[in-house]
């Protein structure tokens, strides 16, 4: 018979929902005094959702990076190639599907290559995902002329995909970009919880010798995980391309950051082996609405770079915290080591 959880329990299991709950009542009750305008509309929660819905499509890769025992600092680095190489296809050859393929075949092929790389070398990706991150962004600029551009006039297939307005409620629209979240977290979701694979990269951050006791090959995980993010990266970048109506070398840099914070916020394990999609999806939520309630109220964008460096800490502190109390936890009932 299961146990029914404590009220202590239930708050900690819900500690970040009733967090964006506060900062939504908080930004609720600010903005109209110093604005004049509602943040919580109906309206406005869909601009949200729209305008960081490529977020949630990366947070979805960087989930299965970090559950996986890793992680990944070249992701936007990734994305700006991608979107450089996509908007000179879609140039090229006029052909949305062909640069589709292309855009998402060269992000798998570049996220997989840190998992390779991660798995030759057997250290802590964050030197490889670095170095990696000052090629791309060299690539980037190689590939626009050695210089900042910007490229307009895409295939109106990046619109359908990730700026379209669908009717929502009222005055309300939500964007095309949002559904396709919601698809990939769905796509994410079945993966991790539903299949054997998924079972493997949770078993793979919170053991690895397990894993290879078992008879799966930790090196081959390490690169699938890797090449599937790339994946998610790549239509992350098609979405947000699609919202914005062009491409420029920056496009996507410092994404990885955003998505980690709010994994971690969430309740992403950063080493691995704890933690739920929908945690990603929670904690890069409370970071959107962080954001967008500042942008409202006018805030200098430097002050906001000061929270958004508080909420990391805050994330990191909390996943550190957690990842002890487990240990005290683990401790009580198996007891302490003879000396």
């Amino acid at each position: 018979m299961k146990k029914k959880k404590t009220f202590g329990l239930l708050l900690k299991d819900n500690m970040m929902v009733l967090l964006l709950i506060v900062l939504l009542a908080v930004f609720g009750v600010l903005c109209p005094i110093f604005t004049g305008r509602s943040f919580i509309s109906l309206a406005n929660l869909m601009n949200v959702l729209g305008q960081n819905a490529y977020l949630f499509i990366i947070g979805v890769g960087i989930t299965f990076i970090m559950l996986g025992g890793a992680m990944d600092l070249s992701t936007g680095f990734i994305l700006s190639t991608v979107g450089i190489v996509m908007a000179l296809v879609d140039g090229k050859v006029g052909n949305f599907l062909i640069t589709f393929i292309v855009g998402i075949g060269l992000a798998i092929i570049l996220s997989g290559f840190n998992g390779v790389m991660y798995s030759w070398l057997r250290v802590f990706p964050f030197i490889i995902t670095l170095g990696m991150q000052y090629c791309l962004n060299g690539a980037s600029y190689l590939l626009s002329g050695g210089m900042t551009r910007t490229f307009q006039g895409l295939s109106p297939w990046f619109k359908t995909l990730g700026g379209y307005n669908i009717k929502f409620i009222g005055n309300s629209y939500l964007k095309s970009g949002v559904v396709v979240a919601i698809v990939m977290v769905a796509i994410g979701s079945f993966i991790l919880n539903k299949t054997y694979f998924g079972r493997n990269v949770y078993a793979l951050g919170s053991n690895p010798d397990a894993v290879a006791l078992s008879g799966v090959s930790v090196a081959k995980m390490r690169i699938a995980i890797f090449a599937i993010a790339g994946f998610f990266f790549g239509v992350a970048q098609v979405v947000n391309i699609g919202k914005i109506g062009a491409v420029n070398n920056s496009m996507g840099i410092g994404a990885e950051f955003t998505v980690m914070a709010g994994a971690m916020l969430g309740g992403i394990k950063m080493g691995g082996g704890g933690g739920k999609m929908s945690n990603m999806v929670i904690g890069v939520l409370i970071i959107a609405v962080l954001n967008s309630g500042m942008n409202f109220l006018n805030i200098n964008q430097y002050w906001q770079y000061v929270a958004l460096g508080i909420v990391l800490l805050f994330a990191v502190s909390f996943d550190v915290m957690q990842t002890r109390t487990a240990e005290n936890a683990a401790k009580k009932v198996m007891g302490s080591a003879p000396k």
